[in-house]
């Protein structure tokens, strides 16, 4: 009789165990399906909203049953973050990513602004794609004794252009203006600069900050972390930058550096030879200087330029030059120079006078193209430049206003 009773309970026990191991294994069938379902719906949200143009620094919260989503968007550099988080049943899931304008069939590989003057193509120069070009068109040119080399003007269509460059949001433009005078300082969570530094996107901004100069040599600094100085940042090719941000007035990238980081500067930016910022990178010159109208600026012999990209450098992702009175610049002054065999894989947009003898594999937006050589000013030439097609096929790129976008970069 207790040997039957001892084999009941015993049966009884494996019977409980099993169907506590098959509830068990249902309910984290359950829940793994939800936690599906919930990266599954943040990857569609993200999707969706490149192509909605919410506006930068929304924050967008819905529920519906047992799902609630959000969704937030803002700036970062010279890219959008757009966050998106599902919830369903207490399983959460978020991914963040850069986003940026999605390259279209009439996106510009060259577009300089109708100044009523022609482009003069020199040398070895050779433009591939869509050239938007003031009404006079391109014409064949040489600087002292070097010939126009091609056997066409141009390799693509010419469109013509008009008196504006294509507007970047304005939003954008308020963000730089804002985090450039120290709107982040007291926003973001301040931390001291250490040897190794590491921050998810999927948390708050960190922030570094200081008064004197800093200087980067040997950090290894990674993610949703920004570095700003009141007055200048050197970085040096021992440092490890991956996906931060930089600010400061002046901003000096020393020979040989390699990262993946953002530059955002107000007064001067110098890129150093034998760099390689892979994609997406971003340096932007916010220009703050201040000129005057004194003889020497006007007979051309203050030629040095604020933003300087030197020989050899390869840089994936923007390089942008703003200023709020290009209308009056001075038409002789090189306010970017892109040295020869630098390489650009994307696009570049200067509101002012580009000397550009290197490659943009992607887009060239600017004011007026200058060529300094053998001691003489060129206005509108080209000499030795190359704008080929761009061949990263989904490239996310600046803000441009009424684009759609891309991601550039799933984070962390």
């Amino acid at each position: 009789m207790q040997f039957a009773i001892l084999i009941s309970v015993l049966v009884a026990l494996l019977l409980g165990a099993f169907l506590m191991l098959t509830h068990a294994q249902s309910f984290f069938r359950i829940k793994s399906i939800e936690l599906v379902q919930a990266f599954e719906q943040s990857n569609t949200q993200l999707f969706e909203s490149l192509n909605n143009n919410s506006e930068v620094s929304d924050t967008i919260v819905s529920t519906s049953g047992s799902k609630t989503t959000k969704q937030i968007t803002n700036y970062h550099g010279a890219w959008s973050k757009q966050y998106s988080e599902t919830e369903i049943h207490h399983r959460k899931a978020k991914r963040v990513a850069f986003t940026g304008s999605k390259r279209a069939e009439r996106t510009p590989n060259l577009y300089l602004v109708n100044t009523n003057s022609p482009l003069v193509v020199v040398g070895d120069t050779r433009l591939e794609g869509n050239s938007y070009l003031p009404k006079q068109g391109v014409k064949a040119g040489n600087i002292s004794g070097n010939y126009y080399q091609g056997n066409s003007l141009y390799y693509g269509r010419a469109i013509e252009s008009k008196a504006l460059l294509p507007e970047l949001e304005a939003g954008w433009i308020k963000y730089l203006e804002e985090i450039t005078r120290g709107s982040l300082i007291e926003k973001a969570e301040s931390i001291s600069l250490n040897s190794e530094l590491s921050n998810s996107f999927l948390r708050p901004v960190q922030i570094v900050y200081d008064t004197d100069p800093i200087f980067l040599e040997n950090q290894k600094i990674v993610g949703n972390i920004v570095i700003q100085s009141k007055t200048s940042i050197v970085i040096g090719p021992g440092s490890q930058l991956t996906d931060i941000l930089l600010i400061a007035p002046k901003i000096e990238v020393k020979n040989g550096v390699k990262g993946n980081f953002q530059v955002i500067a107000t007064k001067n930016i110098k890129i150093g030879t034998r760099c390689y910022l892979s994609y997406p990178s971003s340096i932007v010159l916010l220009d703050q200087n201040v000129t005057s109208n004194t003889t020497q600026n006007n007979s051309g012999q203050q030629t040095a330029s604020d933003f300087t990209i030197d020989e050899r450098t390869i840089i994936e992702g923007s390089v942008v030059y703003l200023n709020k009175k290009q209308a009056t610049q001075d038409r002789i002054k090189t306010h970017l120079a892109i040295k020869p065999n630098v390489e650009i894989v994307g696009e570049t947009y200067c509101q002012g006078n580009v000397d550009f003898q290197g490659t943009i594999w992607g887009s060239l937006y600017t004011r007026q193209c200058i060529a300094r050589q053998s001691g003489s000013i060129y206005l509108n030439h080209i000499y030795n430049g190359k704008i080929l097609v761009n061949p990263v096929r989904d490239y996310a790129g600046i803000p441009l206003v009424n684009s759609k976008n891309n991601v550039a970069k799933w984070l962390y």
